[in-house]
């Protein structure tokens, strides 16, 4: 549909919003919400929805709705996979509008606590390469008319402006990510170039003057600051180990070997690792990227505050979780100690996958770090 076969100003209006979403410079999912509420304002519906497809394009893995409150949301439960109607909007791939929902053959019935819904319209969302990113979702006109063709063009059009905003936050995002990139990359290098080499150099220049004539108190002092320079290169070495970044290439056993080999040949720490049978099996692709961070953050973690000569890391899973563990013979702790950046970092990233992380410590008998996440994630 052309613009100038649209007659009704607030159609008009809506439309034109939608597509200024494209200059928006705002995250992913504040635009994805912005999507779905100018869709129910250009056709004057009650709720509205966006399901956005998983890897595989055979259910939701997010589903972002309108219409419908807090409350009632969390009365109503888990969001929707993309079964009954929703899933024959995914596999039809193309727009669907039924007038009675509760007859259509593909209905298999509401939740508990959700609102009745008779009209239903369902129009793919897509990219500028074709490729299906989700649906728009929009039952009930506010109007209490069934969905018209004019409806259809309408969201039709809107979807293919959603595909493009959907498309320019992704490329702003991914060039957030390549400059973020970069400039850790640039750190790492400068850290380990400059910073490191530099107090070697001092460091010896100390050590060779300790071979002078020295009264006792210089001495000290001297051996003081070779100590202060040797703790010193140890953190900066850990600090760059915690901020590389994993390649993201290849099974979730191979990175988690790699990381672990990496922190005996950097940090000087011995690692040893249990990984479960068919751990690969299974895995989505955000539950493994956390997984390798988190355990990055833990192995870092050991190297800075443990004083530890080994450590144990297992991965174990179930059909649903995902089971990480880490283990030291460091010093340990007794009282509890509060949330430091470290370990909020770690419970972020576990219950952003449906999961927890625990600590266990006792002095002079190590720490125990427990941190699960959905392995389907």
């Amino acid at each position: 549909m052309a613009f100038h076969q649209i007659t009704d100003p607030q159609r008009l209006h809506a439309l034109i919003s939608a597509i200024l979403l494209i200059e928006v410079e705002a995250d992913l999912d504040e635009l994805l919400s912005k999507i779905v509420e100018h869709a129910t304002d250009l056709v004057g519906a009650r709720y509205g929805a966006l399901g956005v497809l998983s890897d595989d394009h055979t259910s939701l893995s997010r589903f972002i709705t309108t219409g419908i409150d807090d409350e009632l949301r969390a009365k109503i439960g888990a969001p929707p996979k993309g079964g009954g109607l929703l899933g024959a909007a995914i596999h039809r791939a193309d727009i669907l509008r039924v007038d009675n929902i509760v007859a259509s053959k593909s209905f298999e019935g509401f939740p508990a606590h959700h609102p009745p819904m008779r009209q239903f319209l369902g129009v793919p969302v897509k990219t500028g390469d074709g490729h299906i990113y989700g649906n728009l979702y929009l039952t009930d006109r506010l109007d209490e008319q069934p969905f018209d063709e004019q409806d259809e063009q309408l969201v039709e059009a809107f979807g293919r402006a959603a595909g493009l905003v959907i498309d320019q936050a992704m490329l702003r995002d991914q060039l957030r990510e390549l400059t973020l990139q970069q400039e850790r990359e640039r750190l790492a290098r400068d850290l380990h170039d400059t910073v490191i080499q530099r107090l070697f150099g001092v460091g010896l220049t100390l050590q060779i003057a300790l071979s002078a004539p020295l009264d006792d108190e210089v001495r000290r002092r001297v051996n003081l600051v070779i100590d202060e320079l040797d703790t010193t290169i140890h953190e900066i070495r850990t600090t760059i180990f915690e901020i590389d970044r994993d390649d993201e290439g290849g099974p979730l056993s191979e990175r988690v070997a790699t990381l672990c080999g990496e922190v005996a040949e950097r940090l000087g720490v011995t690692v040893d690792y249990q990984l479960a049978s068919q751990l690969d099996d299974g895995i989505g692709p955000r539950c493994a990227h956390h997984t390798v961070q988190a355990l990055r953050e833990m192995l870092a973690n050991v190297a800075r505050h443990a004083q530890a000569r080994a450590v144990r890391v297992s991965l174990a899973h179930d059909d649903q979780l995902l089971v990480l563990e880490v283990a030291d013979d460091g010093v340990g702790f007794g009282a509890p100690i509060g949330p430091g950046r470290g370990l909020r970092n770690l419970t972020s990233r576990a219950r952003e996958l449906g999961g927890e992380c625990t600590v266990e410590s006792a002095p002079s008998r190590g720490t125990l770090v427990r941190w699960t996440a959905n392995r389907l994630s």
